[in-house]
């Protein structure tokens, strides 16, 4: 037996019924906010090891949200630990944009002056070293014992931590034979970026903190950004301080076409050549880079500050935090986060950033 005709205009005039039905309230779609995110960190805090800290995410280079818990106060400065090389490293970029450097500048030339005044390294091979290794950290330091922090607790007991003291810690290094040979071995240290922020003084005639504010930072936004009065000494490897959302502001200099970095000195800061870390990711200016083929790649560094010294000149000295910013270019988020006390060993580190990464891509509305 047949089926009877099906009446196509009958079906039309049906769906267009069923267009017009109003959606029940629970069935419509609700759209995901920077909540998600925010959601996602308080979680992440309530379970991690730490009682106070602060969020700063933007969108676009505009804040969309600011979080904090506990003692933490919104819109406060905190320090930034080695968030501080990003600084260090996009400072540098604007020296040799401006061409007072230049990616291999060796040691000898860019800090010729300093040398004449301090006297030569005990191992020659410190002279040449390039700015590009520095950079990248295959400069020779060794990770392991960090040529820097281990003299510092003597260095305190009698000296302030409210100077940069750039000659006293660049004596360190230069009584110090390089641990590996130049350019073949990556090994993050804090003394690489110590040797670039003196270099950064010598090549712009500048202090340190004031061209860096005035070349970078304030043209970013980063209006609040000053080293840390009881820190200085960290400097250009780990001194900066500042609300969490003007550092968002900085790390907007690694989108796409910010003129904070040059079209040069920009496409040097996304070749993987000579800068590999492994697992796809490599070091650029101060941070760690993946290209992606959207947005210019994903950006991200921590920093972390533990130190306890009774004895200082300046007075009993403690200090425990860690920090992290993320940039996930093809979506253009910027996220910084500082938590205290500092995060130990652990699988912490790793639970946020996959937390903070998965509740960004699921935003639809960053309004």
């Amino acid at each position: 037996m047949r089926s009877p005709p099906i009446d196509c205009r009958l079906v039309v005039a049906l769906m267009a019924i069923i267009l017009l039905l109003p959606v029940p309230a629970g069935a419509q779609r609700v759209p995901r906010t920077a909540d998600a995110v925010e959601q996602a960190w308080r979680g992440w805090m309530g379970k991690s090891d730490t009682s106070s800290g602060g969020l700063a995410i933007l969108q676009g280079g505009r804040v969309v949200r600011e979080a904090t818990v506990g003692s933490v106060m919104s819109g406060a400065s905190v320090p930034l630990a080695s968030l501080s090389k990003a600084i260090t490293g996009v400072c540098v970029a604007r020296l040799i944009e401006r061409g007072r450097l230049t990616f291999d500048s060796p040691v000898s030339q860019a800090l010729a002056r300093t040398l004449a005044r301090l006297g030569r390294p005990a191992d020659p091979r410190l002279l040449a070293v390039t700015v590009s290794q520095l950079l990248v950290h295959r400069a020779g330091f060794d990770s392991r014992q960090d040529e820097v922090n281990a003299p510092l607790a003597g260095h305190l007991r009698n000296n302030t931590a409210r100077r940069t003291a750039f000659d006293a810690q660049l004596g360190w290094l230069l009584r110090e034979q390089l641990t590996y040979p130049p350019g073949t071995h990556y090994a993050y240290s804090n003394a690489a970026y110590l040797v670039l922020g003196a270099i950064i003084e010598e090549a712009s005639g500048r202090d340190y903190e004031g061209y860096c504010r005035e070349a970078v930072l304030v043209p970013l936004g980063s209006r609040q950004a000053a080293l840390d009065p009881a820190w200085r000494i960290l400097s250009s490897y780990g001194g900066w301080r500042m609300p969490l959302a003007d550092y968002g502001r900085f790390y907007q200099a690694f989108a796409p076409g910010n003129p904070a970095i040059g079209a040069a000195e920009r496409a040097w800061m996304m070749s993987p050549d000579g800068k590999e870390t492994g697992g796809g990711t490599h070091y650029g200016l101060g941070t760690f880079v993946r290209p992606t083929h959207v947005g210019g790649g994903r950006f991200w560094h921590w920093g972390a500050w533990t130190y306890t010294l009774p004895g200082a000149a300046d007075g009993p000295l403690k200090a425990s935090y860690s920090t992290f910013a993320v940039r996930m270019g093809p979506l253009d988020v910027d996220m910084v986060m500082y938590v205290q006390p500092a995060l130990g060993k652990g699988p912490a580190r790793g639970e946020i950033d996959r937390a903070l990464g998965d509740a960004a891509r699921s935003v639809t509305d960053w309004r």
